[in-house]
């Protein structure tokens, strides 16, 4: 019998709406980043410039320290703030919030303590897989890069000047659905360190493997949500534009934004997730 999709999204649903404790981790999470997104864009101000000073002046040039400047790096420098963030705290939340789906769903009690002791025991292995999923992201985006660019080299001289026009956003789909297919192999990962009590690279070789096995359903089961960020992700593909015709604090709006709509796309993805593994265990 084929896996009901519409069955996850609804039970997911309703468990978020129904015991929302299962956000405060991605609430957690969407704090941190707000810190550093606040630190990057107080960073022209003293104290704080003569940390951030330097170091943005050796990497992106003397123009990008002051205002306007400053606000044009800011998604740059944010992403690297959020890479940081994943790996050293995202993971080791995220499984909290895998814990609290579990333990809803076996009837078992929901102990602040006892669910970050149960994190911390497995955080090399989410500090392990931080790194390999940021890796395998970055190569994918590396890859995609060199292919759509030699392609684009290739067809270029017979393409309308729109179309060319329109390459950064093209990249950008291209991207996206290549981070889904990469999401589909890695998602649940963490759900299987945390229920079946896997090292990261167990957890990683099973995940893979149930993602070949059941490729369509869990593609299907993320790319729902995935989509619904997908507005905010063509906003930074076009803030440099924008920033130009507009503001240079709408990278500053952008970036919130995107903080708060993670916040719903990851706890939704992660409990979708989460129920599929149990659902399979349950068989």
């Amino acid at each position: 019998m084929a896996y009901s999709i519409r069955k996850n999204w609804v039970e997911s649903f309703k468990l978020i709406t129904t015991r929302p404790i299962v956000f405060m981790p991605f609430f957690v999470i969407a704090f941190l980043e707000g810190l550093a997104l606040e630190l990057i864009y107080f960073s022209p101000r003293r104290p704080l410039a003569n940390l951030f000073n330097p170091v943005v002046r050796k990497f992106f040039g003397p123009a990008f320290v002051h205002y306007p400047g400053n606000l044009l790096v800011l998604p740059k420098l944010f992403y690297y703030a959020q890479i940081v963030v994943y790996i050293f705290i995202g993971v080791f939340l995220i499984s909290i919030a895998v814990n609290i789906v579990k333990n809803i769903r076996q009837g078992l009690p929901l102990r602040t303590d006892a669910l970050i002791k149960n994190a911390t025991r497995n955080y090399l292995s989410f500090f392990v897989f931080g790194l390999v999923m940021i890796g395998c992201m970055l190569l994918v985006k590396k890859v995609d890069v060199f292919i759509f660019t030699k392609f684009l080299n290739l067809v270029s001289a017979h393409l309308p000047q729109v179309l060319l026009k329109l390459s950064p956003y093209i990249l950008t789909l291209f991207l996206f659905f290549s981070n889904i297919i990469l999401q589909t192999f890695l998602v649940l990962t963490i759900p299987i360190i945390v229920i079946e009590k896997s090292v990261a690279l167990t957890a990683l070789v099973k995940s893979i493997s149930l993602g070949f096995r059941n490729f369509i359903s869990i593609f299907a089961l993320i790319s729902l949500p995935f989509l619904v960020y997908l507005p905010i992700i063509i906003l930074k593909t076009g803030a440099g534009t924008l920033a130009s015709k507009t503001f240079p604090e709408i990278n500053l709006y952008i970036a919130v934004l995107g903080i708060i709509l993670t916040v719903f796309m990851e706890c939704f993805i992660v409990v979708c997730a989460t129920q599929f593994l149990l659902d399979k265990k349950q068989k």
